[in-house]
């Protein structure tokens, strides 16, 4: 069996959708048996002892880009860079994957020219690469590989309301949550215990020790801010949220893994623009208009029925639902390619 590391686990985000996301990586990297021997954390540099010495066992390295990789903020080139030290130091395959790429620049692009195979979340990454004369392959957000395709008709009531990547759009989704009996749905999970990496276990303790205490505190009458409220609204598991939104008549979104799980439940939304255009690629992709984003001010003068799906709509998002899958398995295969040469 071969072996790799993951860089940017974005599960340390501790969001449903980062963590089906490395979930689903690592599942499908076993299945081409791959095995993964470590991964390091999202805002983590990957120049340390600990991982360069999980790099030096590795047969291929894995770069999980998720929405990191845009307007060359200083984690795009810390990222990025990997992919020269590797071919300098190793040269071994190294593939990033699941990525939104945007406006970067020049110096940005020159790093991306390491990497033996690229794939992105949206056309528009794939346009902005070509740019540069960049080669890469467009395959959904990893979200996708996990199947749900329960369209069986349920009961739909009650309007959901996620949190936003924005915390003062966070804080004022849950106010509009309060003031209309919207069901809210921030993306976040609570901490998990990752026995494995020193800091996020006390991380874990200090998170565990402090909630019980605001908890109690909470309860004899004191108020907190808007990051312990929230704290009450979340739902532990990915099943248990995803399962939510199901329920759920109509959903307005911020967070683009939640616009993700609208589409797998069939769920009429509408969308917040975000700090990139992986919203804007993801409904064009798929062959929806934009008329579903708006501007956060717009949320509480919408009519909700004007956004239900047409047939055709419907029709389009669930081949694309059902199509993602195979060309997440087909990329993966393509990864496990780079090795049999």
């Amino acid at each position: 069996m071969k072996k790799t590391v993951i860089v940017n686990d974005t599960s340390y985000e501790f969001h449903h959708g980062c963590e089906i996301v490395v979930e689903n990586i690592k599942e499908l990297l076993l299945l081409y048996d791959i095995e993964t021997i470590d991964t390091n954390p999202v805002g983590k540099s990957w120049n340390n002892k600990k991982f360069l010495q999980s790099i030096a066992k590795s047969d291929i390295i894995i770069v999980n880009g998720e929405g990191t990789l845009h307007h060359a903020k200083p984690r795009v080139k810390e990222l990025v860079s990997i992919g020269k030290y590797i071919k300098e130091h190793f040269n071994i395959p190294i593939v990033l994957i699941n990525s939104t790429y945007q406006d970067n620049g020049d110096d940005i692009a020159d790093y991306m020219r390491y990497f033996d195979l690229i794939y992105v979340r949206e056309t528009l990454s794939k346009i902005n690469l070509a740019q540069y004369s960049i080669n890469s392959s467009v395959v959904p957000d990893m979200t996708f590989y996990t199947k749900y395709v329960n369209y069986t008709p349920i009961l739909k009531k009650n309007i959901g309301i996620t949190d936003s990547v924005f915390n003062k759009l966070s804080e004022d989704f849950l106010n509009i949550a309060i003031n209309n009996n919207y069901k809210y749905l921030p993306a976040l999970t609570f901490p998990k215990l990752k026995i494995n990496n020193l800091i996020n276990f006390l991380k874990y303790i200090k998170f565990f020790i402090l909630h019980n205490i605001k908890s109690t505190l909470y309860f004899l009458g004191y108020k907190f801010d808007f990051q312990f409220q929230r704290q009450k609204y979340y739902i532990r598991d990915y099943n248990s949220y995803i399962n939510e939104i199901s329920k759920l008549e109509f959903f307005i979104v911020g967070r683009y893994h939640s616009l993700c799980f609208a589409f797998k439940t069939l769920t009429p939304f509408v969308v917040i623009k975000s700090n990139s255009y992986k919203i804007e690629g993801l409904l064009n992709d798929i062959g929806l208009t934009n008329n579903r984003i708006l501007n956060s001010k717009d949320i509480q003068k919408i009519n909700f029925k004007d956004f239900v799906y047409t047939k055709d709509e419907e029709k389009l998002i669930k081949q694309f639902v059902i199509d993602a899958p195979k060309k997440i398995e087909k990329m993966f295969q393509n990864i496990r390619d780079l090795l049999d040469k």
